[in-house]
């Protein structure tokens, strides 16, 4: 929520700079701030966090086969 909020803010301000200053400003240039700033508010968050223990939750691992059994392999004859 903090990231979406931040990139349309930063998006609406963007833009409002840009009609002030004379600049046309539409839809696609809106949706392009918005996308960069949402990637970059969403990079900062993901590298800002506090790092997880990876050894706390461990996957459930079914248990493997004991003995897999192998078809015999087919007689051959050779040419004579």
């Amino acid at each position: 929520m903090k990231t979406s909020l931040i990139s349309v803010l930063t998006a609406t301000l963007l833009g409002l700079a840009s009609v002030a200053s004379g600049r046309p400003f539409d839809v696609a240039d809106f949706t392009a701030i918005l996308f960069t700033i949402g990637l970059v508010a969403w990079t900062v968050n993901q590298y800002s966090r506090a790092p997880r223990p990876l050894l706390v939750a461990r996957p459930i691992r079914l248990p493997a086969p004991i003995k897999v059994r192998l078809a015999p392999a087919p007689a051959r004859r050779l040419a004579a």
